[in-house]
């Protein structure tokens, strides 16, 4: 169950990132941390902290509701 929420939002993060045409490169920075960070969400090996889908919101332009697409309810 953990496995498969963040592997969603992780495809969820990478969905979005590259709809606005943003490397992990650039979407690293401007989220201001590392890119092995962003690789390890977008692969579903990390969780998210609060404060990192917050940023990725405001960067992406998109309501935090948006990377939890697709998790069913407990």
């Amino acid at each position: 169950m953990e496995k498969d929420f963040r592997y969603i939002i992780g495809r969820n993060i990478k969905a979005e990132r590259l709809r606005k045409d943003i490397t992990q490169e650039q979407f690293a920075e401007l989220i201001d941390m590392s890119v092995s960070y962003v690789s390890k969400l977008e692969q579903g090996l990390t969780s998210p902290t609060a404060l990192a889908l917050y940023k990725m919101s405001c960067v992406l332009n998109v309501p935090m509701e948006e990377f939890f697409k697709g998790i069913s309810k407990l």
